[in-house]
């Protein structure tokens, strides 16, 4: 087990986001988390990375257990040096090229001898396909490129896990695909990551598990062929009906789970 998060629970004020949330990682898996608008599916990928704190819950990492309310700085930032994030809008340094918005975390905040960390932004850049625009700023960058740069950002780390909230959503959907493309090849190569995404048919042609989850809760977790194919759960039929076919389905979308 890569990475294990138990009875995970934050609030804002008097309105829970996430009530007892576990779930578990696999070394490889490439996880899709599912889930109307609301259901707590990006802030519990930012409590994963320790962008919100969570009010309660454990984190386990490779066999070691941390309370995730109370993780020291240092503690987080051993951990965080071992992820990466790849955020919906992209966060690039908008002063800085392609190659400087690589390097510049690999320097800052990894303290990665220069000439290193150049050597593993070429790389990644490569590896994204935008080696030919690695002295090019973001704003002589399509948004799918600029997308690109963001995972770029995140392999030169060489992290053990990558988390990827919405990597399309703020694309036009002709640049989506070559967002999906990139993300396919990763998880061919055995990257693990946890992808929040609307792309259900990216979810179901490329990951291995699905979590389904809403209300701030997990409805149901299992492989993609099952979920797909034979979901337990009456709401997560109803949620993969209505966004495979756009039909309503005869349980409310807002009904609770069986």
């Amino acid at each position: 087990m890569l990475l294990e998060v138990r009875d995970l629970i934050k609030t804002y004020g008097d309105h829970t986001v996430l009530n007892h949330v576990s779930l578990s990682v696999e070394k490889g898996d490439a996880a899709v988390i599912l889930g109307p608008s609301g259901a707590g599916k990006t802030t519990l990928l930012r409590c994963l990375n320790f962008l919100e704190t969570a009010d309660a819950g454990e984190i386990v990492y490779e066999g070691m257990s941390h309370p995730m309310h109370g993780m020291s700085a240092k503690e987080k930032r051993a951990y965080r040096m071992r992820t990466a994030f790849v955020f919906q809008n992209f966060n690039l340094f908008l002063n800085k090229t392609a190659l400087g918005n690589v390097t510049e975390g690999l320097v800052i905040a990894r303290r990665m001898d220069k000439r290193l960390a150049l050597d593993r932004a070429v790389k990644a850049l490569d590896r994204v396909g935008l080696k030919d625009h690695m002295q090019k700023y973001p704003h002589q960058l399509s948004g799918g490129q600029q997308q690109r740069v963001a995972i770029a950002r995140a392999l030169a780390a060489e992290p053990e896990i990558i988390f990827f909230d919405e990597p399309t959503s703020a694309l036009d959907p002709e640049l989506t695909g070559e967002v999906l493309s990139v993300m396919r090849s990763l998880a061919d190569d055995g990257m693990t990551m946890l992808i929040v995404t609307h792309e259900i048919e990216f979810a179901r042609t490329v990951s291995n598990r699905i979590v389904f989850m809403e209300d701030g809760e997990i409805v149901e977790t299992g492989s993609t062929s099952r979920i797909f194919s034979s979901p337990e759960k009456a709401r997560t039929a109803a949620f993969l009906k209505l966004e495979t076919t756009g039909e309503v389905p005869e349980t409310a979308l807002n009904g609770k789970s069986e």
